[in-house]
């Protein structure tokens, strides 16, 4: 309320408050909701890549125990290191990144042509010719060696993956998983290493 002077009386004038209107209210609400909208997405974003990355580390892990095993097997029945090394490598095609023969992976799309190639792959006689059969872009991360002892078959199975989210959240904290012992090939890559045994048969017909 305001007060005026009207002679010798004082007399209450009602205030006009100047309004703001609708829109401004409104406006404000809209860029809180834009803002928390904005503020889940990023999160669940985050949740997805944290859970994309560390279930491709465990998948990786599974298939590298995988492909020891296999590279143990082909060596206890006495496959020599060539194709061990088919073998272990055809192990980890689900983890191997894009296929870089033949032609850049578009000449062969679909199951049926996936697996014509790694049959045609698997008998392959020399490296020459498997390298122009089938190959992926990190094989090249790829190495094994095999030990006997006891009477088994020991392959230790060594791969690079790329750093994924949950290895830097843990290198940030301090809570950093063990490397396999060596240092990778250059920054922002992780070595992985499977190790597995099995009864050596052939030793009983062929001289080590």
């Amino acid at each position: 309320m305001r007060t005026r002077r009207y002679g010798g009386f004082v007399a209450a004038v009602p205030g006009c408050r100047r309004s703001r209107g609708p829109w401004a209210s409104r406006g404000g609400r809209s860029g809180q909701a834009l803002v928390e909208s904005l503020l889940v997405v990023l999160v669940l974003l985050a949740g997805f890549f944290f859970f994309y990355d560390f279930t491709y580390g465990a998948v990786t892990r599974l298939l590298l125990n995988h492909a020891a095993g296999r590279a143990a097997r082909a060596d206890a029945v006495g496959f020599n290191e060539f194709h061990r090394g088919k073998s272990l490598r055809v192990g980890l095609i689900p983890v191997s990144g894009r296929r870089l023969v033949p032609d850049g992976g578009r000449t062969v799309s679909g199951a049926a042509g996936e697996l014509a190639l790694i049959r045609t792959y698997l008998q392959c006689e020399s490296w020459g010719d498997a390298y122009g059969t089938l190959d992926y872009e990190r094989w090249e991360r790829l190495s094994h060696d095999v030990r006997h002892r006891d009477g088994m078959s020991e392959a230790t199975v060594r791969f690079e993956v790329p750093e994924l989210l949950p290895w830097k959240l843990g290198r940030l904290f301090g809570v950093d998983a063990t490397y396999a012992g060596e240092t990778p090939s250059e920054p922002g890559w992780r070595p992985l290493k499977a190790t597995w045994s099995v009864e050596d048969h052939a030793s009983f017909y062929l001289r080590r």
